[in-house]
């Protein structure tokens, strides 16, 4: 009979041996799991402090990852669509990508070409002429022409149109589909509606609002209008679903920012409105500072305004007396010094001398007080100039500040970019993150026609007139 070998043996101290590898095995690998965990640990730790350190530095230089040269007309205009850019002037419109090449063009001939842009639509218009041409991301859509002269246009993204058209005594807005049919049409006058100042379309194209001038009692003042084009202002006269009248304010400036939210900039604030079928005011924002500048993101409504600095106060001096006081005082003098003898017997006289040994200290103490208080405030005030001359916020559709900052720099554009906030004049620049973090201030070698935010970390579009560059930060 063959020997039978035995696989499994019992250990020899019994079961207890089995317990003690059982213990050995679980603190193994619950070593494992600590060592694991600490290195997890580490590296989310490096991986966090490397991105806080990205996100709160400052670059002062960039290099150029590709340059490509073109030739631009005299006036030609720059405008970021998508991830293309618009250039147009009065001879056309092309779209390009960021190697110059040629995504679709139009030619026609404007004396002054306005632009609007929204998703993919982009319209083009000749401000006082009658010639409108819209697109989308593949080219033309339609073309319109009017018989008034055009003074505004709104496109949505399907490429729906508003027109504001003036009149010599009256005003009319125009609604055309991507077709270039006319959808609904509007009389304004000042005695009757008001002197519309101000149009835009929602993103879905179903609403309009307009900023009606008005003049009630010899007063100006404005009246919010707006339109709903679908089955809900079907059931309304002339499709009016909402209006509001605000007296002794003016509102130049509304704009639709998505398919619900819209926002009206007066020369006094902010106002919000919300709703998907019918508006309605949801903030209203007080500014005390004249603006100087207004820019839209996304969902966020851009001021710059010019912090006005409070005059150094002169130092007190004591006033000088008249003679009529000087006149009294002397003949105060002369009476103290005729009773003095008095005094000095009833010991009055060292009381009185006290007090007003108390009351000077007093006014002495008072008076460097003020002194030292006007001195904070100018203080204060210098630095507040050396802060920045000025100011810039951005608010959100519920008039909260998401953004506050102060900058010296002369900017002649502000904009939005793929959330970026970027100021620049023809050579200098300044990038802020959404934060706030300034992550570049420097210049550029010729004269900036535009500059945005491309895809890519740290990267932008630079375009000169003879050329477009792609930067990265470094």
């Amino acid at each position: 009979m063959a020997d039978i070998t035995q696989l499994y043996k019992t250990p020899p101290h019994g079961d207890g041996g089995m317990e003690t590898y059982k213990k050995k095995l679980l603190r193994h690998r619950a070593g494992l799991g600590i060592r694991f965990l600490i290195c997890a640990v580490a590296v989310l730790v490096i991986i966090v402090g490397v991105w806080l350190w990205f996100r709160g530095r400052t670059y002062t230089e960039y290099e150029v990852l590709s340059s490509v040269e073109h030739s631009s007309a005299v006036n030609t205009q720059y405008a970021e669509y998508n991830d293309y850019l618009l250039r147009y002037n009065r001879d056309g419109i092309s779209c390009v990508n960021t190697k110059n090449e040629a995504v679709w063009s139009q030619t026609y001939n404007m004396q002054y070409p306005i632009l609007d842009t929204c998703g993919n639509a982009a319209a083009v218009a000749d401000r006082q002429g009658n010639e409108v041409y819209v697109f989308d991301s593949r080219g033309l859509l339609t073309q319109i022409t009017t018989r008034l002269p055009i003074q505004q246009i709104s496109v949505s993204s399907q490429g729906v149109t508003a027109l504001l058209l003036n009149d010599s005594n009256v005003s009319w807005i125009y609604l055309y589909d991507a077709e270039g049919n006319v959808l609904a049409e509007s009389r304004c006058s000042l005695e009757e509606t008001g002197q519309p100042l101000s149009i835009s379309i929602s993103r879905d194209g179903s609403k309009l609002a307009v900023s009606y001038l008005q003049i009630q009692n010899g007063t100006a003042g404005s009246c919010i209008v707006f339109y709903n084009f679908g089955s809900v202002g079907a059931n309304f006269v002339d499709k009016i679903v909402s209006s509001t009248v605000y007296e002794d304010m003016i509102i130049p400036r509304v704009k639709y920012l998505g398919s619900s939210v819209c926002v009206a900039v007066s020369d006094q604030g902010i106002i919000c409105y919300e709703g998907a079928e019918i508006p309605e005011e949801t903030s209203v924002l007080s500014l005390d500072a004249e603006i100087l500048s207004v820019f839209f993101g996304t969902d966020t409504v851009g001021i710059i305004t010019e912090e006005e600095q409070n005059p150094a106060e002169e130092e007190e001096t004591p006033a000088q007396k008249t003679p009529e006081e000087t006149s009294e005082s002397t003949e105060g003098t002369e009476n103290a010094d005729a009773e003095e003898g008095a005094e000095e017997e009833t010991g009055e006289d060292t009381t009185e001398q006290n007090q007003e040994q108390k009351d000077a200290a007093e006014t002495a103490e008072n008076t460097d007080k003020k002194k030292t208080e006007k001195k904070t405030d100018r203080q204060k005030t210098e630095a507040d100039e050396e802060e920045g001359r000025y100011q810039v916020n951005l608010y959100d559709t519920n008039g909260r500040t998401v953004l506050s900052l102060r900058t010296d720099l002369k900017y002649t554009q502000a904009k939005i970019s793929k959330d970026m906030l970027i100021l620049y004049n023809d050579t200098e620049c300044e990038i802020y993150s959404p934060q706030g973090v300034l992550k570049y201030a420097g210049s550029f070698d010729t004269a900036i026609a535009d500059l945005y935010k491309t895809s890519g970390f740290r990267r932008y579009v630079a375009v000169f007139s003879d050329r477009t560059d792609i930067i990265k930060l470094k």
